[in-house]
């Protein structure tokens, strides 16, 4: 592996898990195949995340978070051979954020007059990490419902803020599952 995918996968683990712990909200967005019958999935095993092979402690932490939102929609964790297989990726990419502050902006003075006053931007790239969690069919290799959950990185924070963070996003993710009802 290219030392600089090598780079890029573990900051992207490191800074998702860290930063999915910021200020501001996760984005949460799922999708599912409508002519899956959700009601026959009882158990789901979570895949190695291959992607946070030198990371474990970000795996499990993953892995806790997907068992535990599963768990309160009533599947149970089984082996390899699991009604649903669960596939993670994770991407960190950026985003341009600007921020304008100041008394900028023209206008009809109070003296009879056209003027303008002064403002500052500030242009700063925002770390965005994003988490894809697939679940698929293990009897036909399909994938049958996606969830990804977004979030800018901020800040450094505990492992229990981490934990509970990405058991949060998970919960979140997860709270309309299984799809219609279960069909």
């Amino acid at each position: 592996m290219k030392i600089k995918t090598r780079f890029l996968v573990i900051a992207a683990g490191l800074g998702l898990a860290a930063g999915l712990v910021a200020c501001s909200t996760v984005t949460v967005s799922t999708d599912y195949d409508p002519a899956a019958n959700f009601n026959q999935y009882k158990t789901f095993t979570v895949m190695p995340l291959e992607q946070f092979k030198n990371n474990t402690i970000t795996a499990d932490r993953i892995k806790a978070a997907i068992t535990q939102a599963l768990q309160a929609r009533g599947l149970q964790p089984g082996p390899d051979t699991a009604d649903l297989q669960i596939n993670v990726f994770a991407k960190l990419s950026k985003e341009t954020q600007m921020t304008s502050t100041g008394t900028g902006g023209y206008g009809y003075g109070w003296r009879g007059g056209w003027g303008g006053g002064m403002s500052t931007t500030t242009i700063q790239d925002i770390a965005v990490g994003t988490l894809v969690v697939d679940l698929v069919d293990a009897k036909t290799n399909k994938p049958v419902w996606r969830g990804t959950a977004s979030k800018t990185l901020e800040g450094e924070t505990t492992g229990e803020q981490k934990q509970q963070t990405l058991n949060d996003a998970m919960t979140k993710m997860f709270a309309k599952f299984p799809p219609g009802g279960g069909k």
